[in-house]
């Protein structure tokens, strides 16, 4: 199974159907990891936002943490009347959906679960890249006198899930 982190969060853009979604908002998705499925409809954007959050929640049950639920995007709409009348339903029925809005090619949060999103997004994306950067400690408790070997990611991968060989036949302890 792969890692949810890993893989394309899906999003839901409530977009006007006379009007194109501009480019440069799927390029902002797509540096956060998200991925869209846009709707024209607020209220089947809301049921759209619900059954993602749903998938991610289980997706997210077998790991330890996540936090991450893209949630929502709102493009400027016609009907603003039914936007306002989603975004309500949602703060009261389901606030943890985060709502974005869209500002040029700009995602800025409309609510507190938005705004929290943003927050975690940000330190996932600082401790891996640190953790890209910082090499494992090895150390060796048969000797006190050794400090811990710095050994790149590469090499911890290596040795963890090296292939075991058979036994050489004059090997005493295998015998």
């Amino acid at each position: 199974m792969s890692d949810a982190l890993s893989d394309m969060l899906t999003c839901v853009v409530l977009a006007p159907l006379d009007r194109p979604v501009d480019p440069l908002i799927y390029a902002a998705l797509s540096e956060r990891g998200w991925s869209p499925r846009v709707e024209h409809d607020p209220r089947m954007a809301m049921a759209e936002a619900c059954l993602v959050r749903r998938e991610l929640q289980l997706r997210a049950a077998w790991q330890s943490t996540t936090g991450l639920i893209p949630g929502l995007v709102l493009s400027p709409h016609p009907e603003a009347d039914d936007v306002d009348v989603m975004r309500t339903s949602m703060a009261r029925h389901v606030p943890d959906i985060p709502i974005w809005t869209t500002r040029d090619q700009d995602l800025e949060p409309l609510n507190e679960s938005a705004r929290l999103s943003s927050r975690i997004q940000n330190e996932v994306m600082t401790m891996d890249a640190e953790a890209k950067d910082t090499p494992a400690l090895v150390f060796h408790p048969g000797d006190e006198n050794l400090a811990p070997e710095p050994l790149s990611r590469e090499e911890v991968a290596m040795l963890l899930h090296d292939e075991s060989k058979p036994p050489m036949p004059d090997d005493p302890e295998q015998s």
